[in-house]
């Protein structure tokens, strides 16, 4: 009786063995430990959501710090461009990034001290040796201050000629604007009449020499140091960082336009007042963004004509930078 019963239990085991074993055979109809094609299928969509949710979310979080370093930038120079006035009786810094000798009785140039048509630094640490030379150096400390961290990068072509401004991307990008003592003492004059002559007499001088100067309309309406980039003044160095975006002729002739606009800060650009702050601008005129993008389309492209926009005086970008350089509107 024992044996039958014991010998029962085991043909009972084994066919419970047997239908445990078979649950995820392959005719049982149900999942294995794996995943199948359509879960695999579904997880890569759902990670491509995510990548595609979370990409611009962490470009945009990359781009707002390196926003937020460019602005301490600009006001440690703006901190510097102060000091050096206080320490000169109210003269402030001469507003040229470079000097070719016939602009010297406006003083040391603010970036580069020597006597050069463009330099053009075979590495960074040349173009920072080159940085250190001039007037603010000694007030900003590090140059490393003078470098953007969304700076533009120079594109690299297969034929070096192609190289638009050999060596510049590591020049420094910020410049001082045309209205902050630029310009030779002639120039300005000429320049000054012309707008006179054009827009009637104003209580505001279209170039700042002094701090005195600056009221009317008040420091903190007048733009010392604008982000352009990308070194953009021209060749000579006698000019201020707006030279790209409204042309040498451009505070008497608000026609002549470049609008090149510095947009690698989310479709805009950082800059500092006279009075210590910083600001971000982001573009709003619907026409400012693709027509800066065309230039630089054109900067990596090698083209060799640089597109030219038509005039656009109702550009509200453009005036309002305009009347922020030079206290005035258009």
């Amino acid at each position: 009786m024992t044996a039958c019963r014991d010998k029962g239990e085991a043909v009972s085991a084994s066919k419970r063995a047997s239908a445990k074993g078979s649950e995820h055979g392959p005719c049982s109809g149900k999942a294995g430990l794996g995943f199948t094609l359509i879960e695999l299928l579904v997880v890569i969509a759902v990670i491509a959501l995510l990548m595609a949710i979370l990409t611009p979310v962490l470009h945009r979080a990359r781009e707002a710090a390196r926003r937020t370093a460019c602005l301490g930038n600009l006001r440690q120079m703006q901190v510097g461009w102060q000091a050096y006035a206080e320490d000169h009786d109210g003269l402030i810094v001469n507003g040229e990034a470079w000097d070719v000798a016939v602009h010297a009785f406006n003083g040391t140039p603010f970036l580069i001290g020597t006597s050069q048509l463009v330099p053009h630094p075979a590495s960074l640490a040349e173009a920072d040796a080159l940085m250190r030379t001039g007037a603010l150096a000694s007030y900003v400390g590090s140059a490393g201050v003078y470098h953007c961290p969304s700076r533009y990068r120079q594109p690299v072509f297969a034929d070096p000629s192609r190289f638009r401004w050999p060596g510049t991307e590591w020049l420094s990008s910020y410049g001082i604007v045309s209205s902050m003592n630029c310009f030779r003492i002639d120039e300005r004059a000429a320049f000054e009449s012309a707008f006179t002559k054009r827009h009637g007499p104003s209580r505001v001088p279209l170039y700042v020499t002094r701090l005195a100067e600056l009221n009317p309309p008040g420091a903190s309406l007048r733009i010392v140091f604008l982000d352009g980039g990308f070194p953009t003044w021209h060749p000579n160095g006698g000019c201020g960082a707006d030279y790209m975006i409204f042309g040498l002729n451009g505070v008497i002739d608000f026609s002549e336009t470049r609008i090149w606009a510095p947009i690698h800060h989310g479709n805009g650009t950082c800059m500092s007042f006279a009075d210590g702050h910083g600001q971000y601008w982001k573009w709003k005129d619907p026409r400012t963004v693709p027509m800066a993008q065309a230039c630089l389309d054109w900067y990596a492209g090698g083209e060799a004509v640089m597109p030219s926009p038509p005039p656009d005086p109702e550009n509200q970008d453009r005036i309002d930078l305009y009347q922020a350089i030079w206290g005035r509107r258009p």
